[in-house]
Order: C-alpha cells, then structure tokens, then sequence
C-alpha cells in the first residue's frame, strides 16, 4: 500500500499521443477532485491514495461531500473541478443519478468527468444508463486502495485536460476571425478563394461590402466575381486570374468594380496560385483593397498643383520654415483636429513626456489631457476652449514611464473663416527644474542646514497648527524643549566641525522615534524642540522624555572619540500651560532654564501641578520593585464557559496590585510602566508559576479538566529562554501541560513572523495550548495566521460590547467565528455582559464565553466556590453585572 501511495506520479509521458496544446487551469496549481459519499471512510482512503498523485506536473486537491445536495452545491460554486467521484446510492436509491443530470442538464457542465461508484458489487448500472446520464467510468469500493482508482483518476483527467485545451482552441478561433473581420472592415481590404476544380468562389464579409454583393452570396460561382468588374477592365482581370497556371505565380493589378450605375469603385487587386501536392494551380487567393479615396485625392492634388503651383511653393516655404521652429522649440506642441484627435507633436513632446509620436497620433488629446485629471476639471478647459478661444494653466501629468511631473500648457482654438473650429495647439513646457529650485529654497528657508530639521520659525507654525487642531478636538498638545548639557566644552575641545557632526547624529538618532505629524526641530546651538500632538497626560510626558534621554544616552562614536551625552528637558502642554504658540515656547524655554539650573540631566515641568503627576509615575516605578519583594500582587480568575454545555472550561490569570499607600492600583496604570522598566519580566514569571500551581491544586480537588490562560507580555514572549522558564515552570508546577494556555497579543504576532513562528512552535511542542488575545484590533495576514501553530482566538471585548446594536462589530464577530472555523481554531468571545450578546454567540457558533454575565474575576478561594457549586451558563441567578475597564 505505501509503495503504491508513494509512486503514484504520473507523468503524461507515459501515455505519448500527438495531441493539441495542453489546457492550463488559470492561476489554479493543482487538479481538482470532488469525492460524494456518504461513507466517512470512503473520503479517508481516496485521500491516501490520491494524495501522491501528480498529473502534468500538478498535484490533486480532494474536495469532499457528503450527499448529493452537497454535491450539486460544491459544483454550482467550482467550475473547475475535474474529476467527480459520485457514490450510487445515499440518501436514496438514484441519488448518484439524479447529481449527474443536475449537472450535465442545470449546470450545464459537460466538461466534468463523472466517475460513478457503489459498495454494493454487482449493482453497476445498466450500459444504457451509464449512456443516458453521461457517464465516464464505473468503479466499485473494492477498487479504492488499488491501482485501478489511479488509472481512472488519470485517464479522466487527460479527458478533462483535452476538453478545456478544445474550448480554449475554438474560442480563440472565434476571436481571431472576428478580429479579421474588424480589421478587414478599417482597412477597406477583403479576400476571396477560388476552388479551380468546380469554380466556387469564398468571399469574405468586407469583400462582398466592397464590390457590393449581399451577405447571401458569400459562396458562389466565379463568373458572380467577374459580372461585378466595369466592363472595360473585365478580360483584362479574367486573363489575369485564368493564366495562374502554375503554383506560386502572382498577379497584381488596378481595376474598377460597378456597385451600382452612380458607385464605382476603384481596386488594387493581388492573386496568387495554390496547389495541392502536384505542380498546377487548384486554388487561386486574392484580396481586393478599394482605393477609391486615395485615388480622388490624388487626382485633386494633381489638379490644385496645376492650377495653384506657384501658391503651393511659397506655402511649402512658409511650412518648412514652421516646421523647424517646431522641431527645434524646446516647448512641446501638440496639433490635433477639429474632434481632439492628435494629428502631430513635435520633438520636444516626445524628449518631455517619452512617448514617441506614433503612440499618441490619432488619440484624442483629452487622453494625455484628462488622464490624470478630475472630469470636472477636464469639463472646465473644454468649455474655456470653446467660449474664448484658449485655455493655460498648470496641471500634473505623468510621463511614459510613470514619472509624475508639473507642466505649464496653452491650448489654444484655431477657427477658419467660417468661425469653425479646424484645429486645436496645445503648447506647454515642463516646470520640473522651477519647483525644484523653489521647493530647495523654501526647504533652506524653514529648515536648519546643517541637521536638516525644522528650524524654530516652522517649529513655531507646526505649534500653532497643532494649537489650533488640539483646540478643535479638545485635544492636548506636548511642547519639550531640551538641550544636550555641556555641548560648548564638546565643541571647545574637540572642534567645532566634530562638534557639527556630533549635532547631525543627535538629529539622526531622535528621527527614528519621532510619529507622522509630530515635529522635531532644532531650534538654536545644542538647543532642540519637539511637539507631539494627540497625547492624554503627563505620563505621556514623561515617556517622551525618557525616550529621548534613552537615546542620548548610547554614546556617539564620531572619529577616534566615545562621547557621551546627557540632556536638561523642558515640559509644557496645552492647554494647561498656555493657549497659543508663542506662549508654550515661552515656558518651554523657562522650563528648560530651570532644569539647567537645577543641575542638569534633569526633567522639569512648567507647573508644580503636572510635576506632581510626573512624581507620581516615578514613585509608582519604585513601589513596583518593592512590591513583587513585598508580595503585594495576587492573581484573580475570571472564568471561561463553554457555550454548547454551559459549564466551566478554564480560567484566565489576571494580576491585581494591592498597595499599602495607594490601595488597589488598576492594571491599566501599573502594567505600562512594568513594561516600559522591564519589572513585567519578573512580574510575569511569578503570575505565571502561581496561576500553574494553582489550576494544579484545583486538579487535586477533582476539577481535572480547566484549562489556565496566562498572559504573556511583549518583553516575556521575546526572552531568549522563554522555552525553557515555561518548561521548567510547568515541570516544577506538576500541571500537564494541556491544561496551560498562553494568550498573546495580535500586534506581537505579526512583529517578525518568521522568528513568531519558531518560538511559537517550540512552545507548543511542550504540549501547551496558544491562544491570540484581542483579536481584531490588529493587522493580522491571514496567510500568516493559518501558519501559526494556534488553539483558540479571542474576540476583543470592544467588538462584543456593541454587538447587539452596531452592525460593523456584528459584522466583525461573525467573520471572526467563521474565519477561525475555517481554520479548526477555538474561539473565545471576552466582555460578555448581556443575554443578547450570549444569544448571538450562540447562534453564531462560538465556543466559549468570558465575562461578567457569568462573573467577573474572582480571587481564588471564591473561584473555588464557585467550581464547588457547579454553576452553569444557563442559571437563571446571572444577571449579566456590568464590568468596569480592565
């Protein structure tokens, strides 16, 4: 059996036959196999036998079902599927037939090749039947693990294969006759064939419009062709076709044909002799092109030049003297007709925009005009060139290849005596080199030249930009000022010109943490300004400023020196500290004075008041070392309940901090600066070695089954060592570890994938589960995420919360549900406050349920209560309590 499963490739080699070019499926990589039966285990072993098969280069996808509604369902939706293997009898006696008249009659599919089976041996239908219903092969169940099931699969798929590459041939057949007839109708140019054994006579569409027979006589006798020749010119085009008597002579001549008393039609004739094995003509081919127009033109030519001679040279002069004006003009020009349509372009429009003139004559103008351009911009120059005459102005074009550039363009109307309208000039120069310069020396003018920073008249604007937009949106604004401490003695000992690249670095390194929209400028010296706009307190204050402290703090290699560099920072916000810009950079400079008077490498706030907040923060980062010491945090657990049974499935792990000076801190105000301190690292050892030797004393208790959730932080999920803290944790805990599942945020899945995925799989390789915390609040790549190697999604509580009454989070939830059923993952919906939300779970398909409609997190001796209790989902004591912010 391996050996057969194994070699299964088939190489269509092996069956060699000349043969039409091979149908290519599109995109589609792979052959496409639908099984129906209603016999799990029919699916199963066609799958392992199938499963190695290669035909043509490309493998089989098996797609199952399981009656015969699902099998005219998966037709109706995949067109390409190749090769069905249709059971006999499921849900009733013809089921197998009645699917194979669905498609071939409904669905109009013949191209399918149907492949019936049945387990019952003996019961293949009648040849009359397999007739009747269009079907391709029979087999019985015994064949399913044998080479026969192979052989059938492969001979289907050639038969496939052939009908599509058939299809594709005759349609592109059809095209390319329509394409000659199209192109036979622009050109005024028809064909025709004489079979010189019988005297038939093919004509083809446009040669019939041109000697003016009707459709009908598409097929008839040549002596139909000559009745339509004018009598003057017919021996003369009878001898010429009549003496091709050996294969490969050619005839080419002028003639007239008589369409009617009042229309003849001057054409150019071309015949040439065929034969067929032998040396003497059996089929003579022409074409007929009417040249009626060009002849009438020439004839007025020759008369204007007769008449008009002297006039004509003088014209000529006075074109050719134009004709090198435009040639040489460095301004591209444009001539079309009285329609738009280019008729002419210079030189210099080809070395402007890169189109060559034969790309652009006989296009209208509005295409290069309007391509780019809004329709109402493109309504406006039309209606100024027809109501005065001109239009000029300043557009943004592309060039050939893409290139975007700004031109200045005049089109103006050319009118004759008449007043009407004989052609257009469109005249316009590139103004590339103009915005350039103007865009450098605006650049010089607000910028500092030696950082290439905002300098202090643009930080100024920026500020008063941002004033005005935080006023607005009742917003905040950040205003820092700091300088680099000591910066003269630098520039004193070392040099100025060290000194000046010692600045650029300093500019360079603080660019990498700056957002979109805010400003860093230098604003004087070693002085530089920073604003941040959309910011909610002083905390964020602080951040900033350590960032950038953090930054300064790496030494600057410059030259053979190791410098090292600290800063006095100075703190305003708006609106507290002040209503306008001038104001703000007032204190913002007092401020900073104030930290270089304090002793520098200090943080100074413009108010007592935001300092006190700034205190605060720092206290709070001292008491967070002394209470992991202290053990002041203990771990409260929510529940997880499974919506199909109502009962509890595990728990989730969640830290409360209980300080003796401040009381019960939130998580919301203690986790950030245990991340951003690298405290979470220890903290987030000691949750998780107490969350698993609690769920491990809950086992003993008899509660076997609950699964702990414990959160990993983005600096825990990135130690080197996480693999082996968390296995020694769960070794030392004694709790298997199925019963562990480790939640991680989306946003830190998606931060170097590859490098996710390993560490991902090494966790997962001890057994645990892992689940993605607050799903849909990130940016996830579902080609990613089918790869992580993931158990549950968690629905974010701000999807659930509005559910029941925004249709864009209900929306949301049921595309989750329905994405992480597709991939077999568990979902867990969090917040779950009201019966409405659990209904529509429900009804929806989510696994689980975590939230205060069942009961908010609980310390563990309660959390043991309530497992003592047996509560389940559906009591009728949940009253669905409100949760406040996590």
């Amino acid at each position: 059996m391996s050996q057969l499963v194994n070699d299964s490739f088939v190489d269509d080699d092996l069956f060699a036959e000349e043969r039409l070019p091979t149908f290519t499926a599109g995109s589609s990589s792979v052959w496409k196999v639908l099984v129906i039966d209603d016999e799990p285990d029919v699916h199963q072993l066609t799958r392992m036998v199938l499963r190695s098969l290669r035909f043509d280069g490309r493998e089989i996808e098996v797609i199952s079902g399981y009656s015969g509604k699902d099998a005219c369902a998966i037709m109706a939706q995949n067109t390409d599927i190749a090769v069905l293997l249709l059971d006999v009898v499921m849900e009733t006696d013809q089921a197998g037939l009645q699917v194979v008249r669905a498609i071939r009659e409904e669905l109009k599919n013949g191209f399918v090749r149907i492949i019936l089976r049945t387990g019952q041996a003996g019961q293949a239908p009648e040849p009359e039947v397999i007739s009747q219903y269009d079907i391709n092969d029979y087999r019985e169940k015994t064949e399913l693990t044998s080479q026969k099931l192979i052989t059938s699969v492969t001979t289907a798929l050639r038969a496939y294969r052939d009908l599509r590459t058939i299809e594709n041939l005759a349609s592109n057949l059809k095209k390319e006759r329509e394409i000659l007839k199209r192109a036979q109708g622009i050109a005024h140019l028809g064909n025709w064939e004489w079979e010189c054994g019988h005297g038939d006579v093919y004509f083809s569409d446009e040669m019939l419009a041109i000697v003016g027979l009707p459709p009908s006589t598409n097929h008839a006798d040549i002596t139909v062709f000559f009745d339509c020749i004018h009598p003057e010119d017919r021996q003369r085009v009878e001898h010429a076709i009549f003496d091709l008597n050996v294969a490969g002579e050619r005839s080419d001549l002028e003639c007239r044909v008589v369409r009617s008393a009042r229309d003849i039609r001057t054409v150019h004739m071309v015949c040439e002799s065929h034969s067929q094995g032998s040396n003497a003509c059996s089929r003579v081919l022409g074409t007929v092109h009417d040249i009626t127009d060009t002849r009438e033109v020439e004839n007025r030519l020759k008369i204007a030049h007769t008449v008009f001679g002297g006039a004509m040279e003088e014209v000529d002069e006075q074109l050719r003297i134009a004709t090198k004006v435009l040639e040489n003009a460095i301004e591209g020009v444009i001539i079309t007709d009285d329609k738009g349509v280019i008729q002419s372009v210079n030189p210099a429009f080809t070395r402007i925009t890169g189109h060559e003139a034969v790309e652009v004559i006989g296009n209208p103008l509005k295409s290069l005009l309007g391509r780019h351009q809004e329709p109402e911009f493109n309504e406006q120059v039309w209606k100024s060139l027809l109501e005065c005459g001109m239009w000029r102005g300043e557009i943004l074009d592309r060039k050939k290849n893409g290139e975007a550039y700004p031109q200045w363009e005049t089109i103006t109307v050319i009118r004759d005596r008449a007043g009407n309208i004989t052609n257009f000039i469109s005249i316009f120069h590139d103004l590339t080199e103009i915005r350039a310069s103007q865009r450098e020396l605006h650049f010089k003018t607000y910028h500092d030249t030696l950082t290439g920073l905002p300098n202090r008249d643009l930080f100024a604007d920026r500020l008063a930009q941002a004033v005005v937009n935080a006023h607005r949106n009742e917003g905040k604004v950040l205003v820092i000022f700091f300088g680099l401490d000591h910066f003269k003695k630098i520039n004193n000992s070392l040099g100025h010109q060290l000194g000046d690249q010692l600045l650029r670095n300093v500019a360079s390194r603080l660019r990498t943490f700056i957002r979109e929209g805010d400003t860093l400028s230098r604003l004087a010296g070693d002085s530089f300004g920073f604003i941040m706009r959309e910011i909610h307190n002083a905390k964020d204050a602080v951040l900033v400023a350590r960032k950038i402290n953090n930054a300064l703090a790496e030494p600057f290699a410059i030259e053979e020196h190791e410098l090292f560099l600290t800063a006095s920072t100075g703190i305003t916000l708006f609106p507290e500290d002040g209503t306008d810009a001038a104001s703000l950079i007032k204190n913002a400079d007092m401020a900073l004075n104030r930290a270089k008077l304090t002793g520098r490498d200090t943080c100074t706030f413009y108010k007592a008041s935001m300092g006190e907040q700034a205190n605060r923060r720092l206290k709070m980062e001292k008491d967070l070392r002394q209470g992991l010491d202290r053990e002041e945090f203990i771990l409260f657990y929510q529940p997880k309940v499974s919506l199909a049974t109502g009962h509890v499935v595990g728990m989730e792990a969640l830290v409360r901090w209980h300080q003796p000076d401040m009381g019960m801190v939130s998580p919301g105000e203690f986790i950030p600066i245990a991340e951003e301190t690298g405290l979470i690292l220890p903290l987030g050892e000691w949750i998780l070695k107490t969350a698993c030797r609690q769920n491990r004393i809950w086992r003993e208790s008899g509660f076997d089954r609950l699964r702990m959730a414990v959160n990993l932080s983005v600096r825990q999920f990135r130690q080197r060592d996480l693999f082996e803290r968390v296995s020694r944790i769960l070794e030392n805990s004694g709790l298997p570890p199925q019963l562990l599942e480790l939640e991680i945020t989306e946003s830190m899945v998606m931060d170097n994938v590859e490098s996710v995925i390993v560490t991902m799989t090494r966790l997962r390789s001890l057994g645990l589960l892992i689940a993605v915390d607050d799903f849909g609040t990130g940016y996830s790549s579902l080609s990613y995420l089918k790869r992580f190697p993931l158990h549950t999604l968690k629905i974010d509580q701000s999807f659930v919360r509005d559910l029941t009454f925004d249709s864009d989070d209900a929306a949301i939830v049921n595309a989750i549900i329905a994405m992480a059923q597709s991939l077999k993952l568990n979902v867990v919906a969090e917040g779950v406050e009201t019966e409405d939300q659990l209904s529509f779970l429900r009804l929806h398909g989510c696994d689980e349920m975590q939230g205060y409609y069942f009961s908010k997190p609980l310390p563990a001796e309660e959390f043991t209560k309530l497992l003592e209790s047996g509560r389940q989902l559906d009591d009728p004591c949940l009253s669905g309590e409100r949760s406040p912010d996590r």
